[in-house]
């Protein structure tokens, strides 16, 4: 079947004449997309792996700097120093329930002591830069007794001014000088609203426990960045439709500490419900939408759009059985790597950091069935059916780093003709990096339109496409011919095309993008009654050419058996605009509502440089749900792109 499938690719892409693609993919290999400021492919920021140089699972240095070096890996987030090392604390003798700062100072010295006394390689220390370490509940003051190592006498923190003291300490003790560079960022508790009911506390309390910390912690280290709330299940339009799951939870921890926050953090995942009947997917027009009303009303509130730390994501399968190694397993977050970056490298000026979820070795995960953790990058030969022999061997996840491993330059503008593949491209000199990704749940044709590379000739391109076949995932490396203008992408599967040619391409033209918040958000549907955003002129300042979209999350319920999906009638500047009927990845049938952002197209033109502000109107002929958040998303061009 591999085999079988690689014909029928070398067939589709050697075949130039008499084929009509389903999807014309551009490419403006002269235009620079630049966003925010940003329009370098940072792998710092997205080719990340969750691990630090020194953790102990790693099977050996050689394995190690091999997989940092050979992929161009940075490193990323560590979740067991912090509740390690308070367990290490006795309490101050003088003060009752605070951490005894001598005690941190003995162990910091301790740690910056063993860590100069290893050898490290500077370019692999250089991975380290923005690391990021992050707390969990026995950090966090719960009225209990903190739990502590042999020797040390069980104290209760008092309250979080006390825990704060603790972390700011030990940054500050730690690292830096002689030892460890200190973690650009702090992720202050993993996950806590979820647990909040386990340890006694409320979500208020969290919130106010994250103001604390961060005052504290930027005290006594101003370079390192404070964040939260590492949000778990931001299932925001939960309880019919009615957002309460929003209002209970970001809503609140940003009323509360957005102010005092440096990054909001959450973890996004697709999975598979717990009868292991149906995939979901938060990829797509619902990741959007939940990204698009934190920045609404993080700029509603506090007048600024914090950056992002996505500090987890992937596939997450919520059935307990499934907790063995498996290479079907494996193949749905590879899936989900790829489809899920893609979507955060649209919005690199506001990742500070994204992180795929897979471990090292998990060997702290025990599971009385003998099952292992599924969500790490080594494995043990036997664990396959079929091999033998104890040694660490990579697993299929590697796989992501594989298909990355080159991808680097200048971001270009690429538009596809369908919003179901996604399209991006860089320049290195006389390289592209040409990524598509294929959310369809069937095989795509796409036809490539190279355009204004002016007499550069390509001299090569090599394609790494990683699909499935039959559940399994496969990484295929092959060259093309030079000619190639069309390519077929397996369903769900990612290809990047690498093109070498003549000379160094030229980039003299530019696309920058800007994104225009409405003043509301989260306004109800009710038929027929017109709900209303209003957007800053002096915002949408326009060019002489350009292009613009209206971004339109909702949250609703599904339509009735025999019903269709309702999509409104919506007014730009009193224009009406035509409304698509396709967004980003599935129908969302597998998910209990609808929440998503429909990406309309609005003609530029129709942007009022003379008014005080630009109006949408929106208005929907059946009740219920929530229109979330009314985006406008700007492209302004140095030159007429001809689509």
């Amino acid at each position: 079947m591999k085999h079988f499938t690689l014909i029928l690719l070398l067939i589709t892409v050697m075949s130039l004449c008499n084929t009509t693609a389903q999807v014309l993919v551009d490419v403006n290999l002269n235009v620079k997309h630049i966003v925010g400021g940003e329009s370098k492919f940072d792998r710092k920021k997205f080719i990340v792996m969750h691990a630090g140089l020194n953790n102990g699972e790693w099977p050996n240095t050689v394995a190690r700097d091999t997989f940092l070096t050979n992929y161009d890996v940075y490193l990323g987030r560590e979740n067991g120093t912090l509740p390690g090392y308070i367990r290490r604390i006795s309490e101050d003798p003088k003060k009752e329930g605070w951490p005894n700062v001598v005690d941190i100072k003995s162990v910091g010295k301790a740690q910056k002591k063993k860590y100069a006394s290893k050898s490290v390689n500077p370019d692999l220390l250089a991975r380290t830069g923005g690391m990021m370490i992050g707390g969990q509940f026995n950090n966090y003051p719960t009225g209990k007794p903190l739990p502590t190592y042999k020797g040390v006498k069980p104290w209760t923190l008092a309250n979080n001014e006390a825990a704060a003291e603790f972390y700011a300490q030990f940054f500050k003790q730690a690292y830096g000088g002689e030892g460890e560079p200190r973690p650009q960022y702090l992720e202050v508790i993993n996950e806590p609203f979820v647990k909040s009911g386990k340890y006694g506390t409320t979500r208020q309390a969290i919130s106010e426990f994250h103001v604390a910390v961060a005052k504290r912690v930027k005290k006594l280290n101003p370079e390192v960045k404070v964040g939260g709330y590492t949000a778990a299940y931001p299932e925001y339009s939960a309880n019919n439709s009615n957002f309460n799951h929003w209002n209970n939870n970001w809503k609140r921890f940003i009323d509360v500490a957005g102010k005092e926050m440096d990054f909001y953090s959450l973890h996004i995942y697709d999975g598979m419900a717990k009868d292991g009947k149906e995939n979901y997917y938060r990829s797509g027009s619902n990741m959007e939408a939940m990204l698009d009303i934190i920045e609404s009303y993080s700029m509603i509130k506090i007048g600024e759009v914090k950056p992002f730390v996505i500090s987890e994501y992937g596939y997450f399968w919520q059935r307990e059985e499934i907790t063995e190694f498996t290479k079907e397993f494996q193949w749905e977050n590879l899936r989900s790597f790829s489809t899920i970056m893609m979507q955060l490298m649209e919005r690199p000026d506001q990742m500070e950091k994204t992180i795929p979820f897979m471990l090292l070795k998990a060997g702290w995960w025990k599971k009385e069935s003998g099952a292992r953790y599924p969500y790490r990058l080594f494995r043990q030969k036997y664990e396959l059916e079929g091999e033998t022999g104890n040694e660490w061997v990579f697993t299929e996840l590697v796989k992501f780093y594989q298909l990355w491993s080159d991808v680097k330059g200048t971001r270009v503008d690429t538009k596809a003709s369908d919003i179901d593949i996604q399209v991006d491209a860089y320049i290195d000199g006389k390289k592209m990096y040409l990524i598509l990704n294929n959310i369809e749940q069937s095989n795509q044709t796409l036809d490539l339109n190279l355009i204004d590379g002016g007499n550069n000739k390509v001299k090569s391109i090599k394609a790494k496409h990683l699909y499935e076949v039959n559940g399994l995932p496969t990484l295929e490396e092959i060259e093309l011919d030079v000619n190639t203008a069309q390519v077929e992408v397996s369903k769900c599967a990612t290809m990047i095309l690498e093109y070498t040619f003549q000379k160094e391409v030229s980039i003299d033209e530019a696309s920058e993008e800007t994104k225009i918040y409405a003043d509301t958000y989260l306004k109800k549907i009710e038929a027929g009654k017109t709900n209303t955003f209003n957007f800053k002129t002096a915002d949408l300042k326009k060019a002489k050419y350009g292009e613009l979209v209206l971004r339109l999350g909702i949250g609703r319920e599904h339509p009735s058996e025999g019903e269709s999906f309702v999509y409104p009638e919506v007014t730009f500047n009193g224009t009406m605009i035509d409304i698509p009927t396709d967004w980003r990845g599935y129908d969302q049938s597998a998910r209990k509502r609808f929440f998503g952002v429909l990406e309309i197209p609005v003609p530029y033109e129709l942007i009022d440089n003379n008014s005080a502000q630009n109006t949408v109107e929106v208005k929907f002929s059946n009740s219920g749900g929530y229109i979330s958040s009314a985006v406008l998303q700007k492209f302004d061009f140095s030159k007429d792109l001809k689509r």
